[in-house]
């Protein structure tokens, strides 16, 4: 079958080919892009003063290494466009504020007092203000424009990333935090999971870049999972994968969680402690001797070590990564000592997260910057195209790249 298309599809498909390339590093003169792409450097001269003329590339200075003139660089000007990544914690708020080629450039952190979708709202606003004035001082503008937002939080969030399905121990749901955000913050603005977004970070940045499939659990006040299939976030029909705290566990009720705060502080009370501990602070009971904290975490381990298997048996991942309380060495340990003894014959793998303690935060710049990405990718290809200044010659890797040598062409 021929494939077809009127022109100005195949100027925007050259327009983004040289964005893209230009996108994977963080200079390149017109000899390397011509190489990259396959396109005329007729193509790739005039796409590049489009885009300079639009702002979305830069000239980077020269390149004086090679041989014979001085090469002109280029790259996508970080200042096009910033985006926001949040975490809205159950106690607190974290912002950072990104530019377009994925830097962090300014953050903020605040506790969370009061949380209902308004106050939440605001504090976002607050901490996105405080970020843009700081990096409005740092370029000497007074106009820092925020494109676009990825909030997480800790909620079934549907596939349309705005209405929140459940939010344990907040509000019941719906579309009122995610309207309160673009209103406040005048963007658009993708409400995510936050064990989904760390599991996107530990995809990035962490143990998991090199693998196919791996689950991602965290524990803290509740427990999620971040799952990854074939390289892709798997959310499910409408958003809930991930909910594990509540799969069957030996000697429970169906239905009920069996790894979180409220099992947590059953187990507490059940072993003499008081039950509004955190995780952290049995934790630091049972390294100090505490036998009563020690059989605590015990039954917290065997619970999330029988958790893991269910796991395994169903999506067989490459890896399964422990954050949060489960990374500590006390339960990792513990995990992994019973899951040898009981279900040695599963080929699971365990390991801690690599990525640091505001995955979260991580996970949201770097699916922030996607979207920002594509925004301005997009914006920036179709004015190209419709202007008509690209010329109209196919991406093609035998074309012909020596018959006119540019002057900045690379000698030998």
């Amino acid at each position: 079958m021929l494939l077809a298309g009127d022109q100005r599809l195949l100027r925007e498909i050259n327009a983004r080919a040289v964005l893209d390339v230009l996108d994977a590093h963080d200079t390149l003169g017109r000899p390397e892009i011509v190489a990259a792409t396959g396109l005329s450097k007729t193509t790739v001269a005039h796409t590049l003063r489009t885009f300079v003329e639009q702002g979305v590339v830069e000239e980077a200075g020269l390149d004086h290494e090679r041989r014979g003139p001085a090469a002109t660089l280029y790259r996508v000007d970080p200042e096009h466009g910033y985006a926001l990544a949040v975490d809205i914690g159950h106690v607190r708020v974290r912002v950072a504020l990104i530019d377009l080629v994925g830097r962090i450039r300014a953050r903020a952190e605040q506790p969370l007092s009061a949380k209902d979708p308004a106050a939440r709202a605001s504090v976002v606003e607050n901490l996105a203000a405080h970020c843009v004035a700081a990096v409005g001082h740092d370029v000497g503008t007074a106009s820092v424009a925020i494109r676009c937002a990825v909030v997480g939080l800790p909620a079934i969030v549907d596939l349309d990333h705005a209405m929140v399905r459940r939010v344990p121990g907040l509000e019941k749901g719906g579309p009122t935090l995610h309207a309160a955000l673009e209103e406040g913050l005048g963007c658009p603005v993708l409400l995510e999971n936050d064990v989904n977004l760390a599991a996107i970070a530990e995809q990035r940045s962490g143990a998991g870049k090199d693998l196919s499939s791996f689950v991602l659990l965290r524990l803290g006040i509740g427990v999620g999972a971040g799952i990854v299939i074939d390289g892709k976030l798997y959310r499910g029909a409408s958003g809930g994968a991930g909910e594990v705290a509540f799969l069957p566990q030996p000697g429970r009720a169906l239905g009920a969680e069996s790894i979180g705060a409220a099992s947590l502080a059953t187990a507490a009370r059940d072993a003499g402690l008081p039950a509004d501990l955190a995780p952290h602070e049995v934790l630091d009971l049972a390294a100090g001797g505490d036998e009563r904290a020690v059989a605590v975490v015990d039954e917290l381990s065997g619970r999330l070590a029988v958790l893991i298997a269910s796991i395994s048996l169903l999506l067989e991942p490459q890896k399964i990564f422990l954050a949060g309380v489960a990374s500590e060495d006390a339960v990792l340990r513990r995990v992994q000592a019973y899951l040898a003894d009981r279900v040695g014959i599963l080929p699971i793998v365990v390991e801690p997260s690599r990525v640091a303690a505001d995955a979260v935060l991580l996970g949201a710049a770097a699916l922030a910057r996607d979207t920002l990405r594509d925004q301005a990718f997009s914006a920036a290809v179709r004015r190209a195209a419709e202007s008509g200044d690209v010329p109209d010659d196919a991406a093609h890797p035998d074309s012909d790249l020596t018959s006119q040598e540019p002057d900045d062409a690379r000698t030998f």
